[in-house]
């Protein structure tokens, strides 16, 4: 375990803390990495040590600790972006919904950018520094990201801008130019494992299965292990696809009609897929060592038996170019009832 107590990412604490022991921290960092892998914690341990008032700090007990904790320190100001179609007059961070799941898409407008930057133009109120923690900044339009270039480029000297995305390319490069990157890597499946059952409390066999198919993502494995519709939707997800493998041509464009509805849904279920006929291909190979599906061998065994290396390889094709029609605003029910006519059958 590293000094900050996160699980993982230990190169990333040992570089953040380092530049506070050398009082050399940057005015503004970018930490990249799939959804949920840890960013934001990250963020607001990062922002506990440096506003932390006790000397073994990050100590997680001190009243600047447990405001950010809550989100609730005035100098540390934790900023995302808004609904589609959110009314923007009656914003206020207490107004803004939580989102309904990693996929939902937001924008990050101007009036919050000069909301923020009004905020830290004015010295701190109690702690050591002005802190922003700006959510996923790939949801910023070129003019809000233009926008905040300048607070980037010339922040007073207290404040500490940490900016998060899914990944640099994403974002302008006057941005990124500007703020000192830390990647982050997905958390190893054992550590996963070995913190739900130790930390939360999971089953060994709950633990081990949501370890595998959180694919380094530590905070959706904690989800999961709390909120049980999250391995409910991945199940009735997989049950799609089976029942697809039993039907008629007509039978499957029904199906594509019905699940087509939804494209942030649609994505989901599409990712399981895939996930899915890679799991086919290893146990087809003989690694089935390394399966994510780890609840359902016998069906991957059945289908690495009934289907063909070259369908198998197929599919996956097929699955992949649906993705990706669906970011370039095809039509839903259309790409998806094309992909159900390249699924093999039983």
């Amino acid at each position: 375990m590293n000094p900050w107590n996160i699980l993982g990412h230990d190169y990333a604490v040992h570089a953040l803390a380092s530049s506070i022991e050398s009082n050399r921290v940057a005015h503004a960092y970018l930490f990249t990495g799939v959804h949920a892998i840890g960013k934001t914690t990250l963020a607001r341990v990062f922002a506990q040590t440096l506003q932390c008032l006790e000397p073994n700090a990050p100590c997680g007990k001190c009243n600047a600790c447990q405001k950010i904790s809550r989100d609730r320190h005035p100098d540390v100001r934790l900023v995302e972006g808004v609904p589609v179609g959110f009314k923007f007059d009656e914003l206020s961070p207490q107004a803004i919904p939580p989102r309904a799941n990693d996929r939902e898409r937001r924008n990050l407008r101007i009036p919050q950018i000069r909301q923020l930057q009004h905020e830290l133009s004015l010295s701190p109120f109690e702690g050591k520094y002005k802190i922003a923690i700006v959510r996923r900044f790939e949801e910023a339009n070129e003019e809000a990201a233009n926008a905040f270039l300048k607070t980037l480029e010339e922040p007073p000297s207290y404040v500490i801008i940490i900016l998060t995305a899914r990944d640099p390319s994403l974002l302008l490069p006057t941005i990124t130019s500007r703020c000192q990157t830390i990647a982050l890597r997905p958390v190893p499946t054992e550590t996963i494992e070995r913190a739900l059952i130790e930390r939360w409390g999971a089953n060994a066999d709950s633990a081990r299965l949501l370890a595998r198919l959180s694919a380094g993502q530590l905070g959706w494995a904690v989800r999961a292990c709390a909120d049980k519709t999250l391995l409910a939707a991945r199940n009735a997800q997989l049950e799609e696809l089976f029942a697809s493998l039993s039907e008629g041509r007509a039978e499957r464009l029904s199906r594509a009609e019905k699940l087509g509805s939804d494209g942030e849904v649609l994505q989901a279920l599409l990712e399981q897929w895939l996930g899915w006929w890679r799991d086919v291909v290893l146990v087809q190979n003989g690694d089935g060592a390394r399966i994510t599906n780890v609840d359902r061998e016998e069906i991957l065994r059945e289908h690495a038996a009934l289907f063909s290396l070259e369908e198998i390889h197929r599919v996956i094709k097929a699955v992949r170019a649906t993705a990706q029609y669906l970011t370039q605003n095809v039509n839903a029910k259309l790409a998806l009832g094309n992909l159900m006519l390249e699924l093999p059958g039983k």
